[in-house]
């Protein structure tokens, strides 16, 4: 009786399993409700500290950093320099370092994060002539009207243009890397924490 030939599947290749959630959380908390509805709409998590200055802004989020429930991977605090005293915006900076919060600063205003997205900003900018400039582009713009829709809304709007944004805003911040030097300029470090989070998967 003829022996039966018996084929040997070929050796499957081993399957690597990859973690099913690589994805880091994150806890922002922001000056205003305008900065909480954009950094929303990156699906993170976000707490507003309203009024005061830069150093009281960040004193208030380590306050409510320490009562948080559970943990995140990342901690950030976002604020302005508006008219915050130079030696309080460098000790705020400092302090919130001291305390694991990453900073994501703007010199003057938050709203010349928005205005990278179109142009270099090689000059200082007094962020009264913010709203002038970004009509130029945006011509339903209207500065005043601030809130979570307004942050929402303009995700909507620029996110497609983050990657210029994310340009311009490092050539700026190259040229006075430090916050002393960044504080009479308009820099935002603001890019940062947006390059961050449209590099990672995020909840």
């Amino acid at each position: 009786m003829p022996r039966k030939l018996i084929h040997k599947s070929p050796m499957k290749a081993r399957q690597v399993v990859q973690p099913h959630n690589l994805r880091q959380t994150f806890m922002i908390f922001t000056e205003g409700q305008t900065e909480e509805g954009y950094f929303k709409k990156f699906k993170v998590r976000c707490k507003t500290i309203p009024g005061g200055n830069a150093l009281r802004i960040v004193e208030e989020a380590i306050v409510q950093k320490k009562q948080l429930k559970k943990p995140y991977d990342e901690y950030w605090v976002v604020f302005d320099q508006d008219a915050t005293p130079k030696n309080d915006f460098l000790k705020a900076i400092s302090l919130a370092t001291a305390n694991g919060l990453k900073v994501a600063y703007s010199c003057q205003a938050f709203e010349i994060w928005w205005l990278f997205h179109f142009t270099e900003i090689a000059a200082p900018i007094q962020r009264k002539d913010y709203e002038k400039k970004l009509k130029k582009h945006l011509p339903d713009y209207k500065q005043r009207e601030k809130g979570q829709t307004q942050g929402e809304r303009m995700w909507l709007q620029l996110n497609k243009l983050k990657e210029t944004g994310i340009a311009n805003a490092k050539k700026a911040h190259t040229k006075f890397p430090q916050p002393e030097l960044a504080f009479d300029q308009s820099v935002t470090t603001v890019y940062e924490l947006v390059e961050f989070l449209g590099g990672n998967s995020i909840r």
